[in-house]
């Protein structure tokens, strides 16, 4: 079984290498990725079609309300599916489908057939696609040869030329909240942001917000008007982001035809996500988050106030051009002793470990580690039993250190992630 799915995978991500580099600053280059999806998809007979949508964005807690919504449509009785990325451990993890992740030898044969018409379109003289644009068309196929009719999509990145925004009109459109993360790519301020996130509002949908500034919200207000979308939004009285996605779920939820009892035994009964604030192992406690930008790493933060035991050590790696600065401040308000590394896996550049350990008080500064498990080691290794380990920075270091306790071939074995 894992074998075929293994080299299915491989063979994607071995296109990686041509990819185009797209400016990310005119309308028309954004316009010309998500034609590229169009024409794939319509080789493959357009399996985007075969649905009906709930499309979440967000900067933080689309990948929680994505796991909470198709809960609450499962236990309602529909045949569900969900997408999600990036994956923590397995791209498998990106793949849900009613109460487990795909079965590995469906996904290989919807990449072995994505594979081969983005081959077909090639050579009919069309640029390739991502490695992201081909994982989306791999979950419409997938998704439509196993029968479903729901899908609750989670945008990547963005939403308005996100590759998951090639979706007819969606049932209901989910704007988590605004905040700063990939300015460098989204533009650099919240309403710019908001822009992009509103993309995903489209004629004769419903949209649920959680974002109550008043610049973003003006933002979605009219986007939403502008689509004639009737628009409810969602405030967070309690300044607890976990409650709040809940609330967006429960809005959202009862826009779906879910009822309050249903909804309230999905969100109550549901598991954790891996790698948000997971807690993984006891004695000493190790707590694994992929908090990687600002907000995510206040509420992360917030959080572990009442969850740690004892001192705080902290494993700490990020992505380069996020915002170390605001997240190392954050966290030097718990931690008793860092250590900093990088993912080996996953995209993008990790930042240096030696300079992420740089701007931490010299007090608390323990030792960076060129390679992840390394600092791990150290960590378990030092703490003491009443104590608690963080793992931080990004879901791609959390996911390669979750390996410690929960490798690939167990997920792919019970398709539980």
């Amino acid at each position: 079984m894992s074998e075929r799915y293994f080299a299915a995978y491989n063979r994607l991500v071995s296109l990686s290498n041509l990819e185009l580099v797209w400016s990310h600053t005119t309308k028309a280059t954004l316009e010309v990725s998500l034609e590229r999806m169009r024409q794939l998809l319509k080789r493959l007979g357009n399996p985007e079609k075969a649905m009906e949508y709930v499309h979440v964005t967000g900067t933080s807690g689309k990948g929680s309300v994505t796991y909470l919504l198709h809960e609450i449509l499962r236990r309602g009785g529909e045949k569900v599916a969900s997408y999600s990325s990036p994956h923590t451990t397995t791209f498998l993890e990106r793949f849900r489908i009613d109460d487990k992740l795909a079965h590995p030898d469906a996904l290989a044969h919807a990449i072995e057939d994505i594979l081969a018409a983005h081959e077909e379109h090639m050579r009919a003289g069309h640029d390739p696609l991502t490695y992201y644009e081909l994982s989306t068309c791999t979950a419409f196929l997938l998704f439509q040869r196993a029968g479903v009719n729901w899908c609750v999509l989670e945008v990547g990145l963005g939403g308005r030329y996100d590759a998951t925004n090639v979706i007819p009109a969606p049932v209901v459109a989910v704007i988590t909240n605004i905040d700063l993360d990939h300015t460098e790519l989204l533009g650099p301020t919240k309403i710019h942001i908001a822009k992009e996130k509103a993309g995903i509002i489209k004629p004769g949908c419903l949209v649920v917000t959680g974002e109550t500034e008043a610049g973003p919200l003006k933002v979605i207000s009219a986007e939403a008007k502008k689509a004639k979308a009737p628009l409810l939004v969602i405030p967070n009285d309690m300044d607890d982001h976990l409650e709040h996605n809940a609330d967006i779920c429960r809005a959202a939820g009862l826009l779906l035809g879910a009822s309050p009892l249903l909804i309230e035994l999905a969100i109550e009964s549901s598991s954790p996500l891996p790698c948000r604030l997971e807690i993984i192992q006891e004695n000493p406690r190790v707590i694994i988050d992929g908090a990687h930008n600002g907000a995510k790493m206040r509420a992360t933060i917030a959080h572990l106030k009442h969850m740690r035991k004892g001192k705080v050590h902290v494993i700490f790696g990020c992505k380069h051009l996020k915002d170390a600065e605001t997240m190392t401040g954050e966290i030097a308000n718990i931690a008793s002793s860092v250590r900093t590394t990088r993912f080996t896996l996953g995209y993008g550049k990790p930042e240096n470990p030696v300079k992420l350990l740089q701007r931490f008080p010299k007090k608390m500064q323990k030792r960076a580690f060129l390679f992840p498990h390394d600092a791990l080691a150290d960590a378990l290794k030092t703490a003491k039993k009443s104590d608690t380990i963080l793992i931080t920075g990004s879901l791609y270091l959390s996911g390669e250190l979750r390996t410690h306790w929960r490798s690939e071939k167990m997920i792919l074995k019970d398709r539980r992630s």
